[in-house]
């Protein structure tokens, strides 16, 4: 329509002035129409959430080109260089194999959907970024080199790699570069624009023609463009640009021309608007037009690559635009990009910017002061009113007309069955079932409100008595009192709930109290707030929320606690799904998710709408939540803000998780093989995840193998560990978006910490080593002092005895002589045969054989152990003189016999005639066998019998210390003494001592024959 009416105007027009003018006219009342109807459904600039990243925030310089990989990294060319951003932090570009950049003044950035980044300089050539990470030079500047300043490179569907230039299009194919000219039908012009279609398409433009890639002949054909109307310069085509159903434009000064082609059947290339950013302006994939300095800012033309089937001006089909310093961080936009998750960025002089389309959109009401009452009609109008303005209007959301109310206006309410009373200065108007009637006011209270549960009227205000209105008159409420009031909710038809500052919750129906609730009784969750009581009855208060089940409330819990506090509005969608508006924002819970929460205390999954989403201020403090035709109305401290409760929008895109450096202690280690250096004490590793639309809200789950035993959970992008023990550690990570899409896989980082020498497995053989040498010593000098011990011991004894020998002979033997001689000398004058004479004879005799006697043993004193029997041979002898006539009696020698030392076998002799004795005597045995085994490892001493065995108290029976001398014989020797008895089985001592305490002398034994031992 307005190609024929610019071309009938040129044709009447007969200045250029006043055909300039009248073009203009024409052109924008076209596209005012165009407009209007596309305002009632069409975005505006304002519906999105707008960030900026500066100096402030990181940001590497003035961004002048944008592209998007597959893995979710939005790169940044700067003059600075190379950059990608994750949503949240900026990181330098580095390359894996160590590469660096041709040039840090980047001139072009493209990604392909197989993850390679191409990088083109203004005059230094062309790189590439591969998928994993190496940095490749397809073209270097040089003299003769095929690449100078790169404009546009588009990767083919054979692979082949096709490169707008200022000098003409060129072909990479098989490391093989190739100029198209006239031989393919292209000219050897610059190059500003390529483009690949959704069908595989390839075209390419240069400034006055459009070429279309034929692959049957491999020859470029020229493309028809639109006639320039009469008057106007030929085209200048500076970028090709495709909306979303897939149609082909050409991008001038401030206009995009559709390409006219046969309808296409495929769409846009999913990552057509990300792959690389535009200078001029770009279709996001709503159709919407975004345009860049237009002349100033950024320009939205709603839906203008949906409804568009020629010509765009940008100035006329602009819906709504930001071109004030407020309202930007740069006026002078560089670069528009939409990412694969529908985030529009803008590079800029000053930074970044992005706009994400919130899931809230402000309702375009009058402003006022203070909240708004909004009451909603059955045609789907809504009467809204501003209680301290005192002003009112009735909204029409289909035609979205806007009648503002005469009068002072002080509220308006709506029960369950759909009536709406509104509270004016002269009265109250009831509308039901499309009939309106008037009732007069008794008074208007100050601070007044009024309510209606479709049967009365409830009328309140600052210290006044509640009067309840019953149809025909007006009665004053006096309990409670009118002070102890807080809020008031219709519930069913003819109920009013009222609840009260001590928290305690009342029902009134018919205009009477019928059912009271105390705190204890609503599960404690404060001082009432807010009520709904369809389907169920939800009471919401300061602390919590509580559902009644029917027969008790039951509270509701959530991950967040907070997210449930002070919720003023409750609503119900036609899906089943719950709504709550309260301190942390919009929550939005699913029917199933309200089911669970409500029949089995679960944990209440909701979704959180807050400010990141298009919430502003706070909830309400009065019921927040209306819906208003098909749109849910949420009411708070910044004004109405919509959405469609049927509406889910998901973010589909699972986040891919990125390892970006291992340290420990400070020092970095490459992420290949890493090894971490000896005596590390804190190892962190550092992670992310580019996710652009909402990176506050991804979650990280994580954990280290052998360390963590279950997965680690939250928003923080490293993990941190200390006191890593040596070995083989595998560190796996995983993300999830802000929708509860995880990552498709883990991201594993194997890494291995080194030990130190005192960690290693010599040095610990070489300790366990030192400590067995160590013990083997201890062991020897205890051995050694033992030994000396007893040759002390044995000294002492000796020493004793040939004390006692001395004191024998010279006291003791020397008296008994004197006394001999007495004798003699008394017997020489007694007579012969007299009876004295005989017996003083005798008591001589006997007096000089003890007196021998006594001689000798001063003598076996001094000379202690000399001439003594072998321990075998005195244990011989004293079974032999020991044993009765029917007790056999016999005694075996193992192993070669060694000389002990004398107080072993001191001790050993004894307690062997000890054991024997008490078997010959008391143990009624016919069989009395004695082993002394000769040992290179121990000497062992078993006395043996088949007797009546040993009681189990003889050892402690009063006067008998032969079992307990024993024991502490075999003490004082160090050795181990094992008495084995039973009755009626006899009875057996074993004596066991080692070989380097029983023996005098040392021989080393045969090899291995210890283990015989």
């Amino acid at each position: 329509m307005r190609q024929v009416l610019t071309h009938t105007l040129d044709t009447i027009a007969a200045s250029a002035l006043l055909r300039c003018l009248l073009r203009a006219f024409v052109v924008a009342l076209a596209g005012l129409a165009f407009s209007q109807g596309a305002a009632a459904f069409a975005p505006a600039l304002e519906h999105y959430h707008h960030s900026v990243w500066g100096t402030k925030d990181g940001i590497p310089g003035p961004v002048k080109k944008l592209a998007q990989t597959p893995d979710g990294w939005l790169w940044l060319g700067t003059p600075n260089g190379l950059y990608r951003f994750d949503g949240l932090r900026f990181h330098a570009f580095s390359a894996a194999n160590g590469e660096r950049l041709l040039s840090n003044r980047i001139y072009t950035l493209t990604a392909e959907s197989n993850g390679d980044l191409y990088i083109g300089y203004e005059d230094q050539g062309l790189s590439v970024l591969r998928a994993d990470g190496r940095l490749e030079h397809l073209a270097q500047f040089s003299e003769g080199s095929p690449i100078t300043r790169v404009h546009a490179v588009t990767r083919d569907i054979d692979g082949a790699l096709w490169v707008g230039t200022s000098n003409g299009l060129m072909r990479l194919e098989q490391g093989r570069w190739t100029r198209i000219g006239a031989a393919h039908g292209y000219p050897d012009e610059f190059t500003p624009a390529l483009a690949l279609d959704g069908g595989g398409q390839l075209w390419a433009a240069t400034y006055t023609e459009l070429f279309r890639y034929d692959r049957t002949t491999h020859r470029f054909v020229r493309a028809a463009l639109p006639a320039p109307g009469h008057g106007e310069a030929a085209p200048r085509i500076l970028k090709l640009s495709m909306s979303p159903d897939g149609r082909l434009w050409t991008i001038e000064d401030g206009r995009f021309n559709l390409v006219p082609t046969p309808a296409p059947t495929i769409k846009r290339p999913a990552n057509a608007t990300a792959r690389e950013a535009s200078f001029y302006g770009l279709f996001d994939r709503d159709g919407n037009l975004w345009a860049l300095r237009c002349p100033a800012g950024v320009c939205l033309a709603a839906k203008a690559g949906t409804g568009s089937t020629g010509r765009i001006e940008v100035e006329v089909a602009t819906t709504s635009r930001l071109d004030q310093a407020w309202q930007l961080g740069s006026l002078a936009p560089n670069v528009v990009l939409e990412d694969r998750e529908g985030n529009i960025w803008l590079g800029t002089p000053n930074g970044l910017e992005r706009f994400r389309k919130n899931a809230l959109m402000p309702v375009a009401l009058p402003p006022t002061t203070g909240t708004y009452h909004i009451a909603p009609e059955a045609d789907g109008s809504v009467w809204i009113v501003a209680p301290e303005s005192k002003r009112a209007w009735h909204y029409d959301p289909a035609s979205q007309r806007m009648t503002e109310l005469a009068g002072k206006y002080r509220g308006a309410a709506r029960s369950a069955d759909g009536t709406v009373v509104l509270l004016t200065e002269n009265g109250i108007r009831r509308r039901r079932a499309g009939r309106e009637d008037r009732i007069a006011l008794p008074v208007l209270p100050p601070g007044a409100w009024l309510r209606t549960d479709g049967e009365r009227l409830w009328l309140g205000g600052i210290s006044t008595p509640v009067r309840v209105w019953d149809g025909r008159d007006w009665e004053t409420l006096s309990k409670p009192r009118f002070d102890e009031f807080t809020f008031s909710a219709a519930g069913r038809q003819g109920q009013m709930w009222r609840g009260l500052v001590d928290g305690r919750l009342l029902l009134f129906e018919n205009g009477r109290k019928t059912i009271e609730f105390d705190q204890a009784a609503l599960a404690g969750i404060g001082q009432p707030t807010c009520l709904s009581a369809v389907p169920e009855l939800v009471v919401c208060g300061e602390a919590g929320v509580s559902v009644w089940d029917g027969q008790r409330f039951r509270r509701l819990h959530s991950g967040n606690p907070g997210s449930l506090r002070n919720v003023s509005g409750v609503l119900v969608a036609a899906d089943g799904s719950r709504w709550l508006n309260g301190a942390a924002g919009l929550l939005r819970v699913e029917a199933a998710d309200w089911r669970r929460a409500r029949e089995n205390g679960a944990p209440l999954r909701a979704t959180l709408l807050d400010a990141l989403d298009g919430y502003v201020g706070s909830a309400a403090d009065q019921p927040s939540l209306t819906m208003v035709g098909n749109q849910l109305w949420v009411a708070t401290s910044g004004g109405i803000l919509e959405i469609d409760p049927a509406r889910r929008e998901q973010n589909l895109i699972a986040p891919q998780v990125v390892v970006l450096g291992l340290v420990g202690d400070g020092t970095g280690y490459p992420l290949s093989a890493p090894r971490i250096a000896p005596g590390t004490t804190r190892v962190r590793i550092d992670f992310t995840a580019p996710a652009l639309r909402k990176p506050e809200r991804v979650v990280f789950s994580y954990r280290l193998d052998g360390v963590d035993d279950a997965w680690q959970t939250g928003t923080e992008r490293s993990a941190t560990y200390t006191g890593l023990a040596p070995g083989a550690y595998r560190f796996r990570v995983r993300a999830m978006n802000e929708h509860g899409i995880w990552s498709e896989r883990e991201r594993m980082l194997a890494f291995d910490v080194a030990p130190t020498f005192s960690q290693t497995w010599s040095f610990k053989l070489a300790c366990g080593l030192a400590a067995l040498a160590l013990l083997w010593l201890g062991y020897r000098l205890r051995v050694r002092y033992l030994i000396r011990s007893f040759n002390r011991h044995h000294q002492v004894q000796l020493e004793e005895r040939a004390r006692i020998a001395r004191e024998l002979h010279d006291s003791l033997l020397q008296d008994f002589q004197g006394a001999v001689l007495e004798f003699r000398a008394a017997l020489g004058g007694l007579d012969a045969g007299s009876p004295l004479h005989t017996r003083l004879q005798t008591s001589v005799l006997e007096a000089n054989a003890a007196i021998a006697e006594g001689r000798d043993k001063v003598v076996a004193l001094r000379d202690a152990g000399a001439g003594r029997p072998s321990l075998p041979d005195y244990l011989r002898q004293v079974g032999e003189r020991e044993a009765g006539p029917h007790q056999v009696f016999s005694l075996r020698v193992e192993g070669q016999v060694r000389p002990l030392q004398p107080v072993v076998e001191q001790e050993l002799c004894a307690i062997g005639r000890e054991a024997l004795r008490n078997a010959f005597r008391h143990a009624g045995a016919s069989r009395h066998e004695v082993l002394v085994a000769y040992g290179t490892r121990s000497l062992v001493l078993s006395v043996r019998d088949d007797g009546i065995g040993i009681a189990a108290g003889a050892r402690d029976k009063l006067g008998h210390w032969g079992l307990r001398g024993i024991e502490e014989r075999a003490r004082l020797i160090h050795a181990e003494a094992g008495l084995h008895t039973a009755p009626g089985e006899g009875s057996l001592w074993r004596i066991e001592l080692s070989a380097r305490l029983a023996y005098t002398t040392r021989r080393w034994p045969h090899r291995w024959s210890w283990l015989r031992a």
